[in-house]
């Protein structure tokens, strides 16, 4: 796979694997596992949204499937939604090469530039009714930046789409970033003007770990596409950022919500965006092609993979966070990565067998029959009763992290390989 992100699957069950450790695997057993997550991508994850997202009616998508599996024509739908969707079949369509993925990637471009483009003040509404009129109008600036990044995953293969990403990105930086203080703000009205904007979110913060990590991720994407003096500089602002003022070294992760001068307000932990950023601030570091920034970023995602393997509870999965030990599904996926990124960085076994004990976890309480995953867990390992797609929940987190893994472990596969 040609892969810019560099991207475990074991076939055992967490209870299976040893609590002291296990042998590096053979360069077999790695290319085994990996057709193991192409296989869970391409023949569970992907097919749900194909089948069951598509809305004939109005040529766009459902905006919400309940947890019976049963469409709600009338449901207003998400910037979110619709984004990941664009990530998803766009970076599946580069990787396989899919004329089904690059069909319905085109059918998604088609729809966000339709339905979600302001024309007016530029941007991206949150929301649209059914029939594609806005139903919320504001500049959720996450969604912004989720849509920005599955701009750029599209350009990778169809290049005109990287003028309106360029657009976006100059919005972000006209509006959104904070000039004196950094970082990126939570929200702003229709105009893109301070004041009572709606937060989708519900955060009560100014800023947000949730939008800086989007912010970088697209930026990760875009710089890579193009090399802009000024992008460069602002995404190496933002890493520098999420280390030193975002990231608490006594703590050991990342705050959540913060003050416009990067208060911390609350104690609020959450182990799926630690170990979502330990993995992103790696690849950011190797997009700004700085040796220095790569050692710095390795060792704080070392230690945030560590912190994560402290939070994977009896079942392998992975808590939200201490006060609330349910697991959602796109933290699991992240703390796959996240595991897996560590183990690359390392060669250290126990972010291997924390990556096996973790997919363990997804393939015995995730996986839905019925195609995708389940929204989560609760502490036993019980599904949660909740909806299947809708304004939160797309295929970006577990369909990332299919191919991440699938990357991954095909490079340790050919790293691991006797030299002939």
């Amino acid at each position: 796979m040609k892969r810019l992100l560099l991207g475990l699957a074991i076939l055992t069950s967490p209870a299976l694997v040893s609590a002291q450790t296990i042998p590096a695997p053979s360069a077999e057993a790695l290319l085994q596992m990996s057709n193991e997550f192409q296989q869970e991508l391409t023949g569970n994850i992907l097919p749900f949204w194909q089948k069951n997202l598509p809305n004939p009616t109005n040529k766009g998508f459902y905006g919400l499937i309940d947890d019976k599996g049963t469409t709600v024509p009338n449901a207003a739908r998400s910037l979110t939604l619709s984004s990941e969707i664009l990530w998803t079949f766009s970076a599946a369509d580069a990787e396989v090469s899919n004329a089904d993925y690059k069909k319905l990637a085109d059918y998604a471009f088609a729809d966000l530039d339709k339905n979600f483009l302001d024309k007016k003040h530029g941007g991206v509404y949150w929301s649209i009714d059914s029939s594609g009129k806005p139903a919320q109008s504001h500049k959720q600036i996450y969604a912004q930046a989720l849509a920005l990044l599955a701009l750029g995953e599209y350009a990778r293969t169809h290049k005109p789409a990287l003028e309106p990403a360029k657009a976006l990105y100059q919005l972000l930086e006209k509006h959104a970033r904070d000039t004196s203080q950094g970082g990126y703000v939570q929200t702003l009205n229709q105009d893109w003007s301070t004041g009572k904007a709606a937060d989708s979110f519900n955060s009560g913060a100014d800023k947000t770990l949730q939008t800086q990590l989007m912010v970088l991720q697209a930026y990760n994407r875009l710089l890579a596409l193009w090399p802009d003096a000024e992008l460069k500089k602002n995404h190496k602002a933002l890493i520098d950022l999420l280390q030193t003022k975002a990231y608490n070294s006594k703590t050991g992760h990342f705050g959540v919500n913060f003050s416009s001068d990067w208060k911390v307000q609350g104690d609020a932990i959450n182990n799926g965006l630690d170990q979502e950023a330990a993995w992103s601030l790696v690849i950011a570091a190797k997009v700004q092609d700085d040796e220095k920034l790569i050692e710095q970023t390795e060792q704080l995602a070392l230690k945030l993979a560590a912190s994560g393997l402290k939070a994977l509870d009896g079942t392998g999965g992975l808590v939200n966070n201490p006060k609330d030990t349910n697991k959602d599904w796109w933290a699991q996926g992240e703390a796959l990565v996240s595991f897996l990124n560590a183990y690359q960085i390392s060669g250290d076994t126990q972010y291997l067998m924390g990556a096996m004990r973790n997919w363990g976890f997804i393939k015995a309480h995730l996986a839905h029959p019925q195609g995708d995953w389940y929204w989560g867990t609760d502490t036993a390992g019980k599904q949660r009763i909740e909806p299947r797609a809708n304004l939160f929940k797309g295929p970006l987190h577990n369909g990332r992290a299919m191919l991440e893994a699938t990357y991954r472990l095909q490079v340790l596969g050919a790293l691991s390989k006797p030299a002939h």
